[in-house]
């Protein structure tokens, strides 16, 4: 049996992990660890946008393994950027095991609706982490989220047919 990491560094409140840590086993029903990674990752960050480019971070989150280890995601406190895009609240290595979350545009003043939209958001590219790609339905989780009312729009859960896909993924791991 392995497990789901979820790391934190970047200023990301420990409440919060351990709410995404309940979210992740409750959606993935894999077990899941916490925990905080000291990191040196101002090689992502670009002081032209003032903001952290995703994939260097994915590359830096590469490079740390735990023991069982089947995903990890890491959430950060600054915003992040693609080449291309003016941000993006995460990104993941398709079918790989790596994924980040920024909660810096998904913040709110009801700390229900803040938390909601990184849990969100975390099942969203760890769904791309096991091979999901967006979903046309605007409700699933896998749906593209363009704009914070994109986020509030969706479920924090998969759609049927995600679902079966993601299941039958799963299913090797449980």
């Amino acid at each position: 049996m392995g497990y789901i990491y979820i790391v934190s560094f970047g200023n990301v409140e420990d409440r919060l992990l351990l709410a995404n840590a309940g979210n992740v086993k409750d959606i993935f029903d894999l077990d899941v660890r916490v925990s905080t990674v000291k990191a040196d990752i101002s090689v992502a960050y670009n002081p032209r946008r003032n903001q952290y480019h995703a994939g260097t971070i994915l590359n830096h989150l590469s490079g740390i393994v735990y023991p069982n280890m089947v995903r990890l995601i890491a959430l950060v406190g600054f915003d992040l950027y693609e080449e291309g895009l003016n941000f993006v609240f995460g990104e993941a290595q398709y079918g790989g095991k790596y994924a980040v979350v920024s909660t810096f545009r998904l913040q709110h003043i009801n700390e229900e609706v803040f938390f909601e939209r990184a849990f969100k958001e975390s099942n969203h590219e760890l769904g791309h982490t096991f091979g999901l790609k967006h979903c046309n339905d605007p409700y699933c989780v896998m749906s593209f989220s363009n704009t914070i009312s994109d986020v509030d729009r969706k479920s924090r859960d998969f759609c049927p047919k995600c679902r079966r896909k993601l299941d039958y993924v799963l299913s090797y791991y449980r």
